[in-house]
Parts: structure tokens; sequence; C-alpha cells
């Protein structure tokens, strides 16, 4: 999800009609955007999917474990998979967090409630206590705001389980809050609906749009060296098609109610090393100074080194990036066997 307080730099087409729509009712074509979209969760795309192990436990040189964002799906993990093999070889081990009620296949309004959310972290305790019990040591890797998750579940172990043997990774650091969007009052009269009193709507991404924001371009041209290569949103996050354009679902007092409801269960700050990595070109920071950035990851992670790369919140998380961060993990990882 990545939507964030926008000034609009020309006024969007809807915006006139917007102003004098205040009724809670449905969009003028919410039934159309709902059927796109839940038909769209039937599709497999190459990485937006429930695929929650990679490689074999037994014979792995490094353990991962991987903390999934808002709206991310454990399948996300094959992106950083080229990276990780780049740098630690291929006797990998790799495990996401993942239930049932946080499918790829179910929809986004369906899962932030605080039911689910307590048994993601239930789920989190038990996988990390698991990999621990047969582990020495074992690397997480949080996407986004997947950290509060693992802190909320980390604060109640034990830190004499945890110092040494859990290397935390922080890729696009997201803030703790966030604020209401002008594309709320463009797009809920569009195609906006009211589900257990938080109204959703549907934003469009496309490159042209990254004028008005970073987080609304729908591909990524890498390169590096001699490689090229193009990555897509479709492949990473849950888009679908209508009009002729990519749309995804939020809702700013949901998503904002789900990650409060986990902060509230934090009970101490993650204490421990960590790399941590920052998009210098982040909607979600919405242009806030470097140092105040460096100030919010520090307060729930104060022995972070943070990096700043020129990247959008997404896109952070190049191939580039991910194989200089995983670099400077394995300098303090040392292998299994």
């Amino acid at each position: 999800m990545n939507v964030e307080e926008l000034t609009f730099p020309f006024r969007p087409p809807l915006a006139a009609a917007a102003q004098h729509r205040t009724s809670v009712r449905d969009g003028l074509f919410a039934r159309r955007f709902k059927t796109r979209y839940l038909r769209s969760l039937e599709d497999y795309k190459f990485f937006y999917d429930d695929v929650e192990e990679i490689g074999c436990e037994d014979h792995a040189d490094y353990v991962f474990y991987f903390v999934p964002g808002i709206n991310g799906t454990p399948g996300q993990m094959r992106f950083m998979l080229p990276s990780l093999t780049r740098v630690f070889g291929p006797r990998v081990f790799l495990k996401a967090l993942h239930l049932r009620e946080f499918s790829a296949r179910r929809p986004t309004w369906e899962k932030y409630t605080a039911a689910n959310l307590d048994r993601k972290l239930q789920r989190l305790r038990e996988d990390l206590a698991g990999l621990l019990a047969r582990h020495a040591r074992v690397a997480v890797l949080c996407s986004s705001s997947g950290f509060y998750d693992f802190a909320a579940a980390a604060s109640v172990l034990p830190r004499s389980v945890l110092a040494d043997r859990v290397q935390l990774v922080w890729g696009a650091c997201a803030p703790d809050r966030f604020r209401p969007t002008s594309w709320e009052r463009v797009f809920y009269p569009l195609n906006g609906f009211t589900h257990d009193s938080h109204r959703w709507f549907a934003y469009p991404t496309h490159n042209a749009f990254t004028v008005v924001s970073p987080e609304t371009s729908t591909s990524l041209r890498w390169c590096d060296g001699h490689q090229q290569r193009e990555f897509y949103k479709t492949d990473l996050e849950s888009r679908f098609r209508c009009g002729g354009l990519d749309w995804a679902y939020v809702s700013i007092s949901q998503i904002g109610s789900a990650v409060a409801h986990v902060l509230r269960q934090i009970r101490r700050p993650w204490e421990f090393p960590t790399e941590a990595l920052v998009a210098a070109n982040d909607g979600y920071w919405q242009g806030q100074p470097q140092a105040a950035v460096e100030q919010a990851v520090r307060a729930h992670v104060p022995c972070s080194h943070i990096v700043f790369k020129p990247d959008s919140h997404l896109w952070v998380v190049n191939p580039t990036n991910l194989t200089e961060l995983f670099e400077r993990v394995k300098r303090r990882l040392p292998p299994l066997h």
C-alpha cells in the first residue's frame, strides 16, 4: 500500500465532483471496481502469491525469516532470492510469516481485523521461537511496516534468546502512522465503499503519475552494469485492471488502526544491531528531512545502521540495493555449517 497526503500540481478530473459528494454511499462505479478486483485475486502473478518456504531447512548454511508489510504476501520474498543467493550462496532457507487470513486471494478489506492481527503476531512468535530452537542464528527480513509486527512479537521474548542470534534487516522503512490522503476525496466518489465503518477506495497507478507521487509507478527499468530488466508492480503487489489502468485498494483509517493495534503491543525497542534501508524519495515519509526520518527509525531501532537510497518506497528494494545490504549483513552472520 503506497498512498500519502498529496498536493496535486494539477486539478484531478473528478476533484470538482468529489467536493460536492459527501455521502457515505458507495461510489458511482464501486460494484464494477470490486468485481474487477475480486476477479484479479484468482490470477497468479510471478511473485504475488502464497509460497511460504524456499529451500531445504535441514541443509541450509543460512536461515532467513521474511515478514511482509501491509498487504504483502510471502511470495514476495522470491524477489529477493537472486540477491540472497548471490551473496550467501545456494544453500539458503527462507520461511515467511503467513496465515490463510492474509492470503493473496483474500480481499484486502477482510484482513486487518484485530483478531486477525493477533493471530498473525502469535504465528510470528511461534515461527521465530521454532527457528531459534532449531538453528543457532536467524536473519529476519522485515518489509516496510512488517517491522512493527516483528517488534511486537519479539518484544515478549527474553533478550537472552535474541541477543547475538537474530540479525535484523529492515527494508523500505515505513513510518508508524499514516495521514489522511487527498486521493480519498478524489476517488471515493468514483469507486469507494464502506466496510466495517472504514472507507475503502481504489487509486490508479501509472508511470506518468510519478510527477504527483513517486509511489504511483507501475514499473522500474533496472540497470546494474551489463544487467538490465523491467520490473512490474503487478509481480510484487496486488493490482487490478479497470478502465485501462492498474488500480489498488486502500483504506487509510483501517490500515492506520491496524498499525496502531500492533504498536500498542510493542513492549521495548529492538535493541540489537540492524541494517535499515530507507527510500530517499519515499511517499510514506511525505518529504520529511533525513534527520527526522533517522530519528523516527531509531526510536524503534536505536542500534540501526541506516542507509538512504534515491528510490521510491517499493523500488528501493531493487537487486542492486539488496545485494549491497546483504553483503553488510553477511559480515556479522557466519554460516551455520
